[in-house]
């Protein structure tokens, strides 16, 4: 992965995994000696949810890429 690497990882309001979530994100991007930045994006309602087709707080994506293996297959979004 390079700097070039989008990882973002979607919330929603008042996630109670948020802040576990972004350590842990950072903790494996620092072992792992990779060069790249979390971004968070908190999904405020079900219309940005269906927007950014988030299927549950918290999500992680890199690339635009959920890293849930059956993420793909979903066709559900919203803010659960």
């Amino acid at each position: 992965m390079s700097a070039k690497t989008k990882i973002e990882i979607l919330v929603a309001p008042g996630c109670a995994s948020r802040q576990q979530t972004e350590e842990l994100v950072a903790k494996l991007l620092a072992e792992n000696a990779i060069k790249a930045n979390a971004e968070t994006i908190v999904v405020a309602d079900a219309e940005q949810a269906a927007a950014t087709r988030f299927l549950g707080s918290p999500s992680v994506r890199i690339n635009g890429i959920d890293v849930e293996p059956e993420a793909g297959q979903c066709k559900e979004y919203g803010m659960g």
